[in-house]
């Protein structure tokens, strides 16, 4: 069977986790490369958690580029502020044993990902996979540049580093077959209407992608929050006995109580979104979206409260060109499905 050739830019990230178990395991994926982002910590934590569960999960010889610690126009601080800000204006409460604090330097998502942005696991101290010599954008160009056949990107946090790859190689956008993202939002809405974390955190970098004519397909709020990993997934992952599947286990279940303490308004129990993997799903099964709809997307960049925002035009009024498939829902169940063997065909 032909592998289809993708690259993940990630934020690891406890869904950024399952979404790389998932593309490996599938065993439907190429992934030519990983590059990573500042969005749910640090670079550098983004980084060494991308490289840890790599690793962990056998792929060692799927190479890694750095990407970027801030985003493309604004500071990464003040997004930071912003996002605390908002957190306290809804009252979201921090997660269960963590205290409120202020925003800290380049930290951002801990009420979800914990301090390290993968709490919840204990990696080996040591690990011999490293980064690779040149950076993400690089890494992502030169992948796209060597490839015979179009390449798929997945990016699963803020778009900073594709909307980087888009200004520096327009050239090489030929070579791309398509974007499945995780982010924005149509009609859910979680803590404002049209915002969602990734795309609040670099609204610039966001504009530039939606507008370079490269097909996307965008798994949002609208369907994460719909496709639900719950407590039956978690037993039937830890079942396998694997080291993939003990990993797996502990950061799910961290995570499901994590999440649903911090965003406590939406009063789940006993299940939890993963958001990230939705967009590697349908990659590898596109059968998968069982609703979707093509729509104009623009992305706020100027507003006072809404930068970042994903305005999707969902009712047609203003009459501008389709350029986004909004994906709204999937087949729970397979997918579901897909998690499990996927941490199964792991190391």
């Amino acid at each position: 069977m032909r592998k289809i050739p993708v690259i993940i830019d990630c934020d690891p990230g406890h869904d950024d986790m399952m979404a790389l178990v998932l593309a490996y395991g599938s065993k439907a994926l190429d992934i030519r490369a990983v590059t990573t982002v500042a969005g749910n910590n640090t670079l550098d934590n983004t980084t060494r958690n991308a490289l840890n569960v790599l690793h962990y999960i056998g792929a060692d010889e799927v190479p890694v580029g750095r990407g970027t610690k801030n985003p493309i126009v604004r500071d990464h601080q003040e997004r930071i502020a912003q996002l605390y800000a908002m957190r306290r204006k809804w009252k979201m409460t921090p997660a269960a044993g963590e205290k409120e604090q202020e925003p800290k330097k380049q930290v951002t998502g801990a009420s979800a990902h914990g301090v390290s942005g993968l709490d919840g696991f204990t990696f080996p101290e040591e690990n011999p996979k490293r980064e690779a010599s040149m950076g993400a954008v690089e890494l992502m160009a030169k992948v796209l540049r060597e490839s015979e056949e179009k390449v798929t990107i997945i990016p699963t946090g803020p778009l900073t580093n594709i909307g980087l790859l888009v200004r520096a190689f327009p050239d090489l956008l030929c070579k791309i077959e398509r974007i499945s993202m995780m982010g924005g939002t149509s009609e859910f809405v979680l803590n404002r209407p049209f915002m969602e974390f990734n795309t609040l955190l670099d609204p610039e970098a966001t504009k530039i992608v939606f507008e370079s004519g490269v097909p996307i397909i965008m798994f949002g709020y609208d369907v994460t929050y719909r496709v639900l990993y719950d407590t039956e997934t978690i037993r039937r992952i830890e079942a396998i006995g694997n080291d993939t599947g003990r990993m797996v286990t502990a950061l799910l279940k961290y995570f499901m109580a994590s999440h649903n303490s911090s965003l406590s308004h939406l009063n789940l129990k006993d299940v939890a979104p993963i958001h990230d993997a939705c967009a590697v799903a349908g990659v590898i099964d596109p059968t998968l979206v069982t609703e979707s709809k093509m729509l104009h997307v623009d992305i706020e960049t100027a507003g006072t409260y809404f930068d970042g925002a994903t305005v999707c035009d969902y009712t047609g009024c203003l009459k501008l060109p389709a350029n986004v498939e909004v994906v709204y829902n999937m087949d729970t169940p397979r997918f579901l499905d897909l998690l499990v063997k996927a941490s199964e065909n792991c190391k």
